[in-house]
């Protein structure tokens, strides 16, 4: 689970740096700069956004709107090696763009409101305090460590599982979020293969547990982490 949340953290970091083709960031107030094909169409969307027209001097370029999706393909039409455009979205703003024209390939050029990724930006920063919280609490139940901002407690109380399975939990902490840590032995004559997910319920946040494969008779430790009383 840990590595899972790991992974989790690094995809969404990755998914803030993907780069696909040109993407500007800005606001409508900017002029933004890209490289367009001077035989190619070359797409313009706006990330989140339809466009609804694209206007500059007439006769430098041609436009082919795509209304179902909301981008347009331009292709310059004149010799020039710049175009000055200004493109409008759905949302009533106009875009400039200052297009340098050169002998590349077809180009995707992707408008990007600077607000926007603003406001993604503080998204992923919660997600990754959280996760980072998360971890925090799980490895202080391994450890039976007490975090200075939360109160721990130790118990003996069997919590019904499964008629194989003798659970009893052993710990707690409290706090923003609440830890538990269980001791599961298997009291069967077979071999128990634990399923993480047969563990979690309502408010469980991530599940850690030892060794998944118990002989008759063995026990492992099992980490929970859940929402707190005010989550």
């Amino acid at each position: 689970m840990v590595k899972s949340l790991v992974l989790a953290l690094l995809l969404g970091s990755a998914s803030l740096a993907a780069n696909a083709g040109q993407t500007l960031e800005g606001s409508p107030d900017d002029g933004l700069t890209a490289t367009v094909s001077r035989s190619e169409p070359n797409l313009i969307r706006i990330e989140g956004r339809k466009i609804r027209r694209i206007q500059g001097v007439e006769g430098e370029f041609q436009v082919n709107p795509d209304k179902d999706s909301g981008v347009a393909y331009v292709k310059p039409t004149s010799d020039k090696s710049f175009l000055s455009l200004f493109v409008a979205d759905d949302a009533g703003r106009h875009w400039k763009l200052n297009l340098k024209v050169a002998d590349v390939p077809a180009e995707t050029i992707v408008i990007r409101d600077r607000s926007r990724l603003r406001q993604e930006t503080k998204a992923f920063a919660a997600d990754e305090s959280r996760n980072t919280a998360i971890r925090r609490v799980l490895m202080a139940l391994a450890r039976d460590a007490e975090p200075e901002d939360m109160t721990a407690r130790d118990t003996l109380e069997i919590v019904p599982l499964w008629n194989e399975a003798r659970f009893v939990l052993v710990r707690t902490l409290d706090g923003t979020l609440l830890g538990e840590k269980y001791q599961l032995t298997n009291v069967s004559k077979t071999r128990m293969v634990i399923d993480e997910r047969e563990l979690y319920r309502r408010g469980v946040l991530a599940v850690m547990v030892e060794s998944l494969e118990l002989e008759p008779g063995e026990a492992t430790q099992v980490m929970v982490v859940l929402e707190g009383r005010d989550g």
